[in-house]
């Protein structure tokens, strides 16, 4: 018994080493390590229960999984944040979120009104000064004009990425990608004497269905979703490449929110990652999820900013009004 118990375990290391190695591959190259890299929260608590398991059980085997998690500091480091101060500071505060569930909720005539002032509601509660919106449904344009009232906006035309803000707007402009609902929308914002640009980004999602009850046809199942998560990442990189390189020409500091479609353990991270900081790492806390799911450790929303814009506090907020949860950043600007 205790051998089986080794060799899943040997399994579950081998699992965690590929998705070390998955931020520094290019899905053009291999989907592959992306597949470990999603599912690593998930192989990273397994391995902490065999970790626990040989320690309460056979003490000469711990060396396994402990070995694969002191290879993973950064990988750790990335994926669960230790924020040190607790105290909620003042500043700008800027939020991103995917409100692709209203596309749905906003439809039934019944319950329609009671969710757009529930989503009214929230926005008075938490007031953000800007609000990086990503899928907003070009049908319920007017609806969203009802919700964000006070707030002025680009595109004020129905394009799936925005940017609502309380401050002025002095420039703007679009990056398209392959779909309606897929952008870079970026607005410089006159914050004080200063102006910063910011970015509503909604990169490729991953299109897959849930995995076949019928064990016959579990690999085919697989193979698809191997191939298809392997479709927008390239997606992903493509798009993300020309949101950095129009970035790069910004005259102003950057801060890039938005709906990335990929975890901290990937490629797309690791493009982004290294121009950028992700606020989550400063400020936030925990092993975050930014998307409703039972699969676990899904934060695909991010806030980046550049390495001299200092991130004040990060909440991931919970709330039923979409699939995502909203992310607010706080700015000293």
């Amino acid at each position: 018994m205790l051998k089986l118990i080794y060799a899943l375990n040997t399994i579950a290391v081998v699992g965690l080493v590929l998705a070390y190695i998955s931020p520094f591959i290019n899905p053009e190259i291999t989907g592959l390590f992306a597949i470990f890299g999603l599912g690593y929260p998930f192989i990273l608590v397994v391995n902490i229960m065999f970790l626990v398991f040989w320690l309460l059980f056979k003490r000469k085997y711990i060396w396994l999984p402990l070995l694969g998690l002191l290879l993973g500091f950064f990988p750790i480091r990335r994926t669960i944040a230790v924020k040190l101060d607790d105290k909620k500071a003042d500043g700008l505060s800027v939020m991103t979120y995917n409100i692709g569930k209203t596309r749905i909720d906003f439809h039934y005539k019944k319950s329609k009104r009671k969710k757009i002032d529930r989503f009214k509601k929230f926005l008075s509660d938490t007031s953000p000064d800007i609000i990086c919106v990503q899928e907003r449904f070009p049908y319920h344009y007017d609806y969203y004009k009802e919700i964000f009232d006070g707030y002025s906006v680009f595109p004020d035309y129905k394009l799936g990425t925005c940017i609502y803000t309380k401050l002025p707007i002095v420039n703007s402009g679009n990056i398209p990608f392959n779909t309606q609902y897929h952008n870079g929308t970026w607005a410089d914002i006159k914050v004080g004497k200063d102006t910063c640009r910011f970015y509503s980004v909604h990169l490729s999602s991953n299109r897959v269905p849930n995995l076949t009850d019928n064990v016959k046809e579990i690999w085919e199942e697989s193979k698809y979703i191997l191939n298809k998560y392997n479709e927008h990442a390239q997606q992903r990189v493509s798009q993300l490449q020309q949101v950095l390189d129009h970035a790069q020409q910004s005259p102003h500091p950057v801060v890039i929110n938005g709906d990335f479609n990929d975890v901290p353990q990937s490629y797309i991270y690791s493009m982004i990652d290294a121009k950028y900081e992700d606020a989550f790492l400063s400020s936030g806390l925990g092993l975050a999820q930014t998307f409703k799911s039972r699969f676990l450790g899904l934060r695909i929303d991010y806030t980046f900013t550049d390495k001299d814009v200092k991130v004040l506090d990060q909440q991931i907020l919970d709330t039923p009004i979409s699939d995502h949860l909203p992310v607010v950043t706080t700015l000293d600007l």
